[in-house]
């Protein structure tokens, strides 16, 4: 793949993720508590509970999930300790 094709596929991802930490409260008021949510083009593409079936979406869609945003919806308030 070439450097501006990767450039451009790491700024989707990013802007992705942005869009995904400024509107997780949207996302759990539209019932995506709880699940993965593929983010691409800042909208949800592919949700479930199960990130394989999120995965299996995402690859139906025709995109390749290694570059597509996906993260957990966690419920509000939730506190993750590392």
């Amino acid at each position: 793949m070439m450097e501006k094709q990767e450039l451009q596929l790491l700024k989707g991802f990013e802007r992705d993720s942005q869009w995904f930490h400024e509107n997780v409260d949207k996302l759990r008021e539209q019932n995506f508590t709880g699940k993965f949510v593929a983010i691409a083009n800042e909208k949800p593409v592919a949700s479930d509970r199960n990130i394989d079936i999120v995965i299996r979406n995402v690859e139906q869609e025709g995109k390749n999930p290694a570059y597509v945003f996906i993260e957990f919806v966690h419920p509000k308030g939730f506190t993750l300790l590392l």
